[in-house]
């Protein structure tokens, strides 16, 4: 397959590939680019760390949106409609990568399936954790307005009843 029907975008970066690192792309030093796969892929980083921050198709489940940070050898599995932007983790230096196509017989990894009860256990426990915090906010309010109290009427706050 042919770079240009790879990613549109990596168009632009074929002006900055050089031979360094024969069958690889090069991001130059404080450069950023924009990458939107229409096939699932990979990006395999062959020198230097990445900054990769990405935001995953609607259609996909976005356990691993944001931040990602890659060193040299290091792959990640990118899905078709992707927004992903990738930049040198060290500003100063140049970043060499390998795009391509999924090999075939590897799938992305799909969502789990999630029993009905699991959804449940994980609501009670969302609710039970708002409930212990909306007490802690209670209890920290009426501590406070204890003590302004105490200091308003000049008394400690060992003085008032509990």
């Amino acid at each position: 397959m042919s770079e240009p029907d790879l990613c549109a975008s990596l168009q632009d970066c074929q002006q900055l590939k050089t031979v360094c690192w024969t069958g690889t792309w090069r991001l130059a030093p404080q450069r950023a680019m924009r990458l939107l796969p229409r096939k699932n892929s990979q990006l395999l980083i062959v020198q230097g760390s990445a900054w990769i921050t990405w935001q995953k198709p609607m259609h996909h489940w976005a356990r691993t949106d944001g931040d990602h940070f890659l060193a040299a050898g290091q792959i990640i599995d990118v899905p078709a409609g992707a927004r992903l932007v990738m930049e040198a983790r060290h500003g100063h230096e140049a970043l060499h990568f390998d795009w391509r196509e999924m090999p075939p017989g590897r799938v992305l990894q799909d969502a789990p399936q999630v029993g009905l009860s699991m959804l449940l256990r994980q609501w009670v426990l969302a609710w039970g954790q708002v409930g212990r915090a909306t007490a802690r906010l209670v209890w920290g309010m009426l501590g406070g307005l204890r003590w302004w109290l105490a200091r308003v009427h000049g008394r400690k706050a060992g003085d008032l009843p509990v």
